[in-house]
C-alpha cells in the first residue's frame, strides 16, 4: 500500500514521454528497512510496502501489465492482492507517477529569470566588516581563495557607504536584511557600533525594518556587543568545534595559544542576557564521534546545533576529510535518529536537527528559478568586501576573478548574469539528469567555484551524500508524521528562524 505523507503538486512543470527523458520517473529507496518511492512530477514521496516497491522496479523496465504477471510468478500473492497493488500504482500514476519533468535549464530560461531579478529592488547586503580574524583555524579557506592582499578593517566611509547604497537600491521593500561576516566582525567593534547605529537610525526615518544577523566565533563578545544583539534580536550564529582539546587543536590563536577559554567566556557572557545561542561546529578529520559533539553543545547550553564539514575546493589534505571519511561521518547520522525520536516523543525539536528546513520546504513548490539560482549571490544578495569592493557572497571576498564591482558604481549586472551562466553551464549537465535535483537545487557556487573564476562540475561522491542525506529526511518526516504528529505540527509551525545557516546537508 502507499501512503502520502507529504508533498506538493508542481503543475508548472509539463510531463513528457519517458523514452526522451534521461531520469526516472520516480525514484525508489529504502531506509532502515522501510520502502519509498518519491515522484519526480509532483515531488511527492509516499511510503510503500515491499510488493509494491518490486512492481514499482519491474515498471521501470516493462509496461504494468507485464510488471505484474512478473510479480505474480515471483511470489506468493494472491491474484487478489496483485491487482491491489496494481491498482495502487495506477493511483500513483494518476498521481504523475509516469510524468517526466524536463529539468534541463537552458541560457534563455537563466536570462529570463535574471530579467526578473534585476527589475526589482536589492534588498539584502553581506557586510565583511573585517578581511582579518584573531584566530588562525587551521582549516580557515580564506588565504588558500584570496589572490587579493587582506584589506584589513572596513572603515565607517565603507560602511556608510554600502548602507547608503542599500537604501538607494531598496526601491519601495519594507524589509531590508544585513548580514555581518569576516573575518572576525567583531575585531572592528567602532565600525560595528557605528553601522548599527546609522542603518537603524535610516530605517526609522524610511519606515523600514532591518533584519541583522552575524556570524562569530565569540571571543570578542562583550556587554556593547550583546547590548545590540538583543535590541535588535539579532540572527545570530557562533563558531565553537568541541570540547577544549578539540576547539584549540582546530582554531589556535595567531600565536599557537588556545581559543577556547575565550570564546566559551564570551559565549556564557551573551548566554547570561539571551537563552537563545546557536553553534554552528565545523569537522574536521581530528574531529570526535557526532553523537560527542551533540552531547557536549547541548551540556554547553545552546539552543540550536549546527555541524558542517571543513570545506576548501581549492585544497586537499590535512585538515580536510576525504570521500570516505564523510561517509562514514554520514552514516552516522543514522545512529543519530533514536536520540532524535526521544525527543519527538517528548514534544520537542531536537537541538540538532538537520532536516528542519528540507522539511519545511516540502510544503511549497520549487519553482524553475528556485531550481537554476541555487541561492541568493549576485541577485538576491551582495556583499561588500573591507575596500568597498563587491562579490558574489561572503565566501567570494578576495577572489578578484569573482569581483563585481564597487560600491561607487554599484553592482555590475553584466558581471553578476555571467555568474550564472557560468554557473549553469558547469552544473547542467549532470544536475539535469539528478531525480533530486527539485530538492537539492544544485550545488552551493563556491563549493564548484574556481580561483581563476569560472565552476567545475559536482563530484559525484558529494552528490550522492546529499542523495542520502534527502533520503533520510523522508524518513524522518514519515516516522514524525506517523509516530509524533504533534512534534510534527510544530515544527512546521514553527516557520523560519532568525538564525543564519550554513550548516551542510549531511
Amino acid at each position: 500500500m502507499a501512503t502520502s505523507f507529504w508533498g506538493y503538486k508542481n503543475n508548472t512543470t509539463p510531463p513528457n514521454t519517458f523514452e526522451r527523458q534521461r531520469v526516472t520517473p520516480y525514484h525508489l529507496f529504502t531506509k532502515l528497512g522501510e520502502p519509498f518511492v518519491y515522484v519526480l512530477s509532483t515531488s511527492q514521496f509516499f511510503h510503500i510496502d515491499a510488493p509494491t516497491y518490486r512492481l514499482l522496479d519491474l515498471c521501470l523496465i516493462m509496461p504494468i501489465e507485464d510488471a505484474a504477471s512478473q510479480l505474480a510468478s515471483e511470489t506468493q500473492q494472491s491474484p487478489e492482492e496483485i491487482e491491489t497493488i496494481v491498482s495502487e500504482v495506477r493511483f500513483l500514476a494518476a498521481n504523475g507517477l509516469f510524468d517526466v519533468p524536463d529539468f534541463s535549464i537552458s541560457d534563455d530560461e537563466i536570462e529570463r529569470q535574471l530579467d526578473r531579478r534585476y527589475e526589482g529592488p536589492w534588498t539584502k547586503l553581506e557586510l565583511a566588516l573585517a578581511e582579518t580574524c584573531n584566530l588562525a583555524c587551521k582549516y580557515c579557506y580564506c588565504e588558500t581563495f584570496r589572490d587579493q592582499p587582506r584589506k584589513g578593517l572596513m572603515s565607517k566611509k565603507v560602511a556608510k557607504d554600502a548602507i547608503d547604497w542599500l537604501f538607494s537600491a531598496c526601491g519601495n521593500a519594507k524589509k531590508l536584511d544585513i548580514t555581518l561576516f569576516g573575518g572576525e566582525p567583531l575585531t572592528n567593534k567602532p565600525v560595528f557600533r557605528f553601522l548599527m547605529d546609522y542603518s537603524h537610525r535610516l530605517a526609522r526615518s524610511h519606515g523600514k525594518t532591518i533584519r541583522y544577523s552575524m556570524t562569530t566565533n565569540g571571543t570578542l563578545i562583550d556587554d556593547m556587543v550583546i547590548h545590540y544583539i538583543k535590541k535588535h534580536n539579532f540572527g545570530l550564529m557562533v563558531s565553537l568545534d568541541g570540547p577544549p582539546e578539540i576547539h584549540d587543536q582546530q582554531r589556535p590563536c595567531h600565536n599557537g595559544g588556545g581559543s577556547y577559554a575565550a570564546a566559551a567566556a564570551g559565549i556564557r557572557r551573551l548566554m547570561n542576557r539571551r537563552k537563545r545561542v546557536t553553534v554552528r561546529c565545523t569537522i574536521t578529520k581530528d574531529s570526535p564521534p557526532l553523537l560527542d559533539l551533540i552531547r557536549f553543545f547541548d551540556d554547553f547550553g545552546f539552543s540550536r546545533i549546527g555541524i558542517a564539514y571543513a570545506r576548501d575546493p581549492l585544497r586537499d589534505g590535512d585538515p580536510l576529510l576525504t570521500e570516505m571519511e564523510r561517509t562514514a561521518i554520514s552514516r552516522q547520522q543514522d545512529d543519530i535518529l533514536p536520540i532524535l525520536f526521544e525527543e519527538f516523543r517528548r514534544s520537542k525539536i531536537p537541538k540538532y536537527f538537520p532536516y528542519a528546513r528540507f522539511i519545511r520546504s516540502q510544503g511549497t513548490s520549487v519553482t524553475a528559478s528556485g531550481i537554476a539560482l541555487k541561492c541568493g549571490a549576485s541577485h538576491g544578495t551582495i556583499t561588500v568586501g573591507a575596500d568597498g569592493t563587491l562579490y558574489p557572497c561572503h565566501r567570494f571576498v578576495g577572489m578578484s576573478a569573482f569581483s563585481l564591482g564597487s560600491l561607487e558604481t554599484g553592482p555590475n549586472v553584466s558581471l553578476c548574469r555571467h555568474f550564472w551562466h557560468l554557473y549553469n553551464r558547469a552544473v547542467e549537465t549532470q544536475c539535469a539528469s539528478c531525480w533530486a535535483i527539485q530538492l537539492c537545487r544544485r550545488p552551493c557556487p563556491w563549493d564548484i567555484s574556481k580561483a581563476t573564476g569560472g565552476f567545475g562540475a559536482p563530484e559525484d561522491w558529494e552528490c550522492r551524500l546529499v542523495r542520502a542525506s534527502i533520503e533520510r529526511g523522508a524518513y524522518v518526516a514519515w516516522r514524525m508524521q506517523k509516530d509524533f504528529p504533534e512534534a510534527f505540527a510544530r515544527l512546521l509551525g514553527q516557520g523560519a528562524t532568525n538564525e543564519t545557516d550554513e550548516t551542510d546537508r549531511f
